[in-house]
């Protein structure tokens, strides 16, 4: 007959709490090989500890109480034992890389506060951006004064182009055709990205697919129309701070609609974006 332990000292032997010995037994995990009727004090035998060191094991990997007891007292076949490891480990693998990421974030924020020493008047994120569709009309435009003019014109002539094709609008983009900040013969691209309906060509309308981009820092501008140029500063500013690299055009993405069909160009929204890499 095998000598009975103690809560206690089975504790101990195990470098396990009393409380989780008490819940292990509450859920069925691990039942006390003997309770005292008189005072339902819990004692245990020597040979449980190969049991409780197997539920030991699998709760350090991750696996909830459940999925323990299935492993060891549902006879699991070894394929399916292997089959909810490798599940563990790609969930594992899934939260290392969100955690890298957070950490990223951090250094990212710790850098900001660092270099200005005050909290940034703008968040910037990255993101992943799909593949679009777009119709554009593409120009330089000489100087920041000239900007207004020239994107009325542009959009009417893309309007024009729309009410001719039919064409699906999903969204209306600004590209500026740079990888650094720059104040003067701004090489600019006004589009809309399109469904399934595409339209045909026609005159300076192009239609072709930008591809997807797998990061892009992104800044959301709420302000005059006329801010978004400090906004943009302000993102470039970031790139250099945090060592990324532009690699293709500025997006900026109308939020609030169609800039033509606008009328408080003092209250706008939009999303600056800007493919990079380190």
């Amino acid at each position: 007959m095998q000598e009975y332990i103690k809560i206690g000292l089975f504790s101990k032997i195990a470098q396990v709490t009393i409380r989780t010995l008490r819940h292990y037994d509450e859920v069925g995990l691990l039942k006390p090989a003997y309770i005292e009727s008189n005072t339902s004090y819990r004692y245990y035998v020597y040979d449980q500890l190969i049991r409780l060191n197997q539920i030991l094991v699998l709760k350090d990997a991750g696996f909830s109480l459940d999925q323990i007891s299935s492993m060891i007292d549902q006879g699991v076949t070894i394929d399916e034992m292997k089959r909810m490891m490798n599940q563990r480990k790609q969930e594992l693998t899934i939260q290392i890389s969100d955690a890298t990421q957070q950490l990223k974030s951090i250094d990212i924020r710790l850098n900001q506060l660092e270099k200005f020493g005050e909290k940034p008047e703008y968040e910037v994120v990255l993101k992943q951006v799909p593949a679009l569709s777009i119709a554009a009309i593409r120009r330089i435009v000489p100087k920041p004064q000239d900007m207004p003019a020239y994107r009325c014109r542009m959009f009417d002539e893309l309007d024009e182009w729309l009410s001719q094709s039919k064409s699906v609008v999903q969204q209306e983009y600004v590209f500026y055709h740079m990888t650094e900040f720059i104040e003067e013969n701004f090489d600019i691209e006004v589009a809309v990205s399109l469904g399934s309906n595409k339209g045909v060509p026609n005159g300076n309308v192009v239609i072709y697919e930008v591809p997807q981009e797998t990061v892009v820092a992104s800044l959301i501008y709420k302000g005059p129309f006329m801010g978004a140029g400090k906004a943009l500063l302000e993102l470039f500013t970031w790139l250099g701070v945090n060592g990324y690299s532009a690699t293709g055009p500025v997006r900026e993405l109308h939020l609030f609609g169609r800039e033509n069909h606008h009328r408080d160009f003092n209250n706008v929204l939009v999303e600056l974006q800007v493919p990079v890499s380190k």
